[in-house]
């Protein structure tokens, strides 16, 4: 099992982030389409719970060029349907990864969380696990897909700060 924590500070309040931000249907529209290229994007539901957010998106990424292992083994049409759940008085957001290839023998889940810090600032964490069960190359597709969530939330993160400014949201 690989790991990373993700961080990004963010040019807003804890509560900007979540309330007008992060399920906000232009927000991820412009970040999943725009911003990070993916060709499908798609929110299939959202269910306001009372005491939680229950949102469900399915994807399908922008892929760059891939070891031809990692090729071979996933093809073409790499995409994913991400199943979340908003705990609305603990403010977090854990999120579990299904692909749509080799569900089976891949793994991903991870948990949002913000930090305040101070006046119209905060600071995302994003935990994230990726285990591959794949004899001879899992841990070479847990880097892969770690490095991608990587980048993928720094070009995010970029993205976010630029949309707070041009809303005007603190």
């Amino acid at each position: 099992m690989a790991e990373a924590r993700i961080e990004h500070t963010f040019n807003c309040s804890e509560e900007t982030y979540w309330s007008k931000v992060f399920f906000d249907d232009e927000y991820n529209r412009r970040l999943f389409k725009d911003a990070l290229g993916f060709p499908v994007w798609k929110e299939i539901s959202k269910e306001d719970r009372g005491d939680e957010i229950r949102r469900v998106i399915e994807v399908v990424p922008k892929l760059g060029d891939l070891p031809a292992p990692l090729k071979k083994l996933v093809g073409d049409g790499v995409g994913y349907r991400e199943e979340g759940v908003f705990d609305k008085k603990k403010r977090r957001y854990r999120v579990t990864v299904v692909p749509n290839k080799l569900a089976d023998k891949l793994s991903i889940s991870g948990e949002i969380s913000i930090e305040p810090l101070g006046d119209k600032k905060c600071k995302r964490v994003y935990a994230a696990k990726v285990e591959a069960k794949i004899f001879g190359i899992g841990g070479m597709l847990e880097k892969r897909v770690l490095s991608d969530i990587e980048h993928g939330y720094a070009t995010g993160a970029k993205f976010t700060n630029e949309y707070l400014a041009e809303k005007g949201l603190e």
